[in-house]
């Protein structure tokens, strides 16, 4: 979803994995983006708020979450003041300032109409917010005034967007609790679609910005000495040259195509957290699967089959040989033959396996998605042709047509099981690569104009036709071949007890393939009996997600019986069994919570064959947040609650991991009907 995109969600899942260090990531965060031109690029909004929405899960604390960040704003601003007072107008001449006249002529002309309010209001207004309070400082406010004024601003910033934060964790943990399958694919959707149409101009625009910044230091690097690579470099930066912007982009995209491709890859190899996402995101996006939804998707992924992508790419090439165009179509050969052959090459050597069956040959192999590397290749390389020969808002519309095509027939490969999220990503990193590495050296030599407006008339009536000829004789073949069928492993009764137990994962797995709380609970058989025993000895079936249940969260002296339960995902999987216990042998202002999840795994026992499930039990305290509202924080200590839970199903056998593993001694409980 782009660079901005992934920053950000680092920055909060660093966050959330790591509590005491998140107040200083607010803190820095919400100062950075004070300071002049460097803060218009930091994301602070979105930062904050994200890390606003942990509040509600007790990842973070209310108050020194909104503390941290309203002091981290206060100095922020000030250290901005202090800096435009004492240089005053002689700031306009340093470097980046001198750069970027127009932010300062648009704050001064802001602080020149509102004053203080200037200084209260620009907290709120990306942009001038990182001019202000230098402007006041070089304008000759007086500290005592900018100080008052800038405490509430700092203050009212932080309630203001931890406060929001906060209602949109809650919100979308209401959402998932609630909502059914098509509504939150919906929201995936909606959302990725968003995010595409917002950041490929911005990125675009911010690509150009940044290679153009690093274009005189790389042009006096190729000038110091002699070589082929010094003059390509040379030639290609030339300023007299229509071509160079694009060059500048395509380079950025060159290097952050390579970047990803080769962090993906080290992933991969050495099994790190993307391997369990991977597995998390397959889980989760088949639980979400519907008859509907499928039918399009199965037609997306047929966009970039072989039927459909030889025909475009064969029209292109005859359009440019009738062009006399022979080196562009030297390169467009170049771009998918090249990355359709490294695409497989990949495949036998790594041979990592598909997430589902269905697939023989090499065709088996996954990594990286064959469909992905041909598409970006060739409708990347369709790009660089249009966009050298049409005007700057035509360029932007054909990149995101172009990304919103391959976006979908990567989306519909993760939706249909037939790739993991790191076959994907890997495919579009080397794809974008590839074809930037292509697109630089071909700009250096084209001369031939091709006609592009009528090239991509040409390739987009092929695509359609191509397209509507594939779906209408192959989609009822591919539904089937497509069809949910989730792998389901096998073990028999007799050595699920003898020792098979232990081959169950140890930890749950979120999304983001981090490793959560222990599975101290294993139950082979229907989940009625183990419901009957629990609600036998005092465990109860939380209250559902509604609106009155919901607003049990902004009471400051909620009941913890009277809160609904926070769902958790296990490797993308819902929970089958949810239940809570309250009073009587839990500690005063907790509750102990059993979620119970599949497996994956069936035991067979003379013929019969039942589903064994996986659970945890966590204590969560409940914090009042008087006059706000209530909060919950989950214990990290697993043995109380284990206990608590055998003493309520006596017929478990109790086993034990080696080693144990952190507040848990390893004890794990198995039990049946």
């Amino acid at each position: 979803m782009g660079l901005l995109h992934a920053f950000i969600t680092a920055i909060i899942d660093f966050a959330a994995a790591h509590r005491l260090l998140a107040y200083g990531v607010a803190f820095l965060i919400a100062g950075a983006e004070t300071f002049p031109v460097i803060g218009a690029l930091v994301p602070g909004t979105a930062v904050i708020v994200g890390l606003g929405a942990l509040v509600p899960g007790g990842a973070l604390a209310m108050w020194p979450l909104i503390g941290f960040t309203a002091f981290g704003a206060l100095t922020g601003e000030g250290l901005s003041y202090q800096f435009g007072r004492h240089y005053k107008q002689s700031v306009m001449g340093l470097w980046p300032f001198r750069a970027r006249p127009g932010l300062l002529r648009a704050g001064e002309a802001f602080f020149a109409r509102d004053g203080s309010k200037a200084v209260l209001i620009s907290r709120f207004l990306p942009g001038v917010r990182a001019a202000i309070p230098m402007v006041a400082g070089m304008a000759g406010m007086s500290a005592i005034r900018f100080y008052i004024v800038d405490i509430v601003a700092a203050a009212l910033y932080a309630l203001a967007h931890i406060w929001f934060g906060m209602a949109l964790g809650a919100s979308l943990t209401i959402l998932h609790a609630i909502a059914g399958r098509l509504m939150v694919l919906a929201l995936i959707l909606s959302t990725a679609l968003a995010l595409v149409v917002w950041l490929t101009p911005r990125v675009i625009r911010w690509s150009v910005v940044l290679m153009a910044r690093l274009r005189g230091p790389v042009r006096q690097w190729a000038a110091a000495g002699d070589g082929r690579a010094r003059r390509l470099v040379l030639s290609a930066l030339d300023p007299e040259r229509p071509e160079t912007l694009g060059v500048l982009a395509l380079g950025a995209a060159l290097l952050g195509g390579l970047w990803l491709f080769f962090g993906v890859l080290q992933d991969v190899v050495a099994g790190d957290p993307l391997v369990r996402a991977d597995a998390a995101i397959f889980h989760f996006l088949q639980s979400l699967r519907t008859p509907v939804i499928d039918q399009v998707m199965v037609a997306m992924t047929e966009l970039g089959d072989a039927a459909v992508v030889i025909p475009v790419f064969l029209v292109t090439l005859a359009w440019l040989a009738w062009r006399r165009a022979w080196r562009a179509a030297f390169y467009g050969i170049a771009a998918v033959a090249g990355a359709s052959l490294f695409a497989f090459l990949m495949k036998i050597t790594l041979q990592y396996a598909r997430p589902t069956a269905g697939f023989t040959g090499w065709d088996a192999y996954s990594f990286p998605s064959g469909h992905v590397t041909a598409s970006t290749a060739l409708y990347g390389f369709l790009v660089i042709l249009i966009c050298r020969e049409v005007g700057a808002r035509a360029r932007v519309l054909v990149t995101l047509a172009a990304a919103l095509l391959v976006g979908a027939i990567a989306f519909s490969r993760l939706y249909l099981g037939a790739h993991w999220l790191s076959d994907v990503t890997a495919g579009l990193a080397f794809g974008v690569a590839w074809v930037a590495l292509l697109g630089i050296v071909y700009l250096q030599h084209a001369r031939r104009e091709v006609r592009a407006p009528s090239l991509g008339a040409a390739a987009l009536a092929t695509l359609l036709l191509a397209a509507g000829l594939h779906i209408g004789t192959k989609h009822a073949a591919d539904m089937r071949r497509y069809a949910l069928n989730l792998p389901v492993r096998e073990m028999s009764l007799k050595d699920w007890r003898n020792g098979g137990w232990a081959s169950m994962p140890v930890w749950r797995v979120d999304l983001t393939g981090d490793y959560e709380e222990p599975f101290i609970l294993q139950w082979a058989g229907p989940l009625p009996p183990l419901k009957a025993a629990l609600l036998a000895h005092g465990w109860q079936v939380p209250v559902s997600w509604n609106l009155s249940s919901s607003a049990e969260w902004l009471l400051p002296d909620a009941k913890a019986d009277a809160l609904p339960v926070l769902p958790h995902l296990e490797n993308g999987r819902a929970e089958a069994l949810l239940m809570i216990k309250t009073g009587q042998d839990v500690p005063h202002g907790q509750r102990l919570i059993l979620r119970v999840w599949p497996s994956g795994t069936a035991l067979t026992d003379a013929g019969n064959t039942q589903p064994l499930w996986i659970g945890t039990v966590v204590a969560e305290k409940i914090e009042h947040l008087k006059p706000l509202g209530t909060l919950v924080d989950e214990q990290d200590a697993f043995d109380e609650p284990l206990q608590n839970l055998k003493s309520a199903l006596p017929g478990t056998q109790p086993e034990a991991r080696i080693p144990p593993g952190p507040n848990w001694n390893g004890a794990v409980l198995l039990g049946q009907p």
